[in-house]
């Protein structure tokens, strides 16, 4: 082997060594949130929900059919944690990962629902790493004292 090509497979070898570290830590928890609150507005939820969270939500949906109403427990928007917002309110918002390990991570999501009003509010999203996608398995926030987790809401029955 020459200097040439020991020099060629060092530096290849470099060149591969940040791709080794991103596959070795899997994919980004708060890459997925942003790819959530990218969604056009309409777009269903449910493909970013983990299995245990959908199907909660897709039972309430079905109870909400029947009795022709809103999805008991849930009057609001759990990505915003509010009825009412700015449109485009998403481009605002600050991630931070708080926690993460193989399966499992924890992200606040800090959104502020009106430009010109200076109050925020953190929704916290629990993910789950399914399938090589982290999905969310709850939200959680609070809206003024009422504090709330998107699982027992699912869960109430109207």
């Amino acid at each position: 082997m020459t200097l040439t090509r020991r020099t060629l497979a060092a530096a290849l070898l470099l060149a591969a060594t940040p791709t080794l570290a991103q596959q070795a830590d899997g994919p980004d928890p708060v890459a997925a949130l942003r790819t959530f609150y990218a969604k056009p507005e309409r777009a269903p939820v449910e493909p970013f929900m983990s299995p245990r969270l959908r199907r909660l939500y897709e039972a309430q949906k079905r109870r909400s059919a029947t009795a022709e109403g809103p999805m008991s427990g849930l009057d609001f928007g759990f990505a915003c944690g509010c009825q009412d917002h700015d449109e485009n309110y998403q481009a605002r918002n600050r991630y931070r990962l708080v926690s993460r390990d193989e399966r499992k991570a924890k992200v606040t999501v800090t959104l502020k629902i009106f430009a010109d009003q200076p109050e925020t509010q953190d929704i916290t999203y629990d993910l789950a790493l399914v399938n090589g996608r982290w999905l969310i398995d709850d939200v959680s926030g609070a809206s003024g004292d009422i504090a709330w987790v998107l699982s027992r809401l699912l869960q109430i029955r109207g």
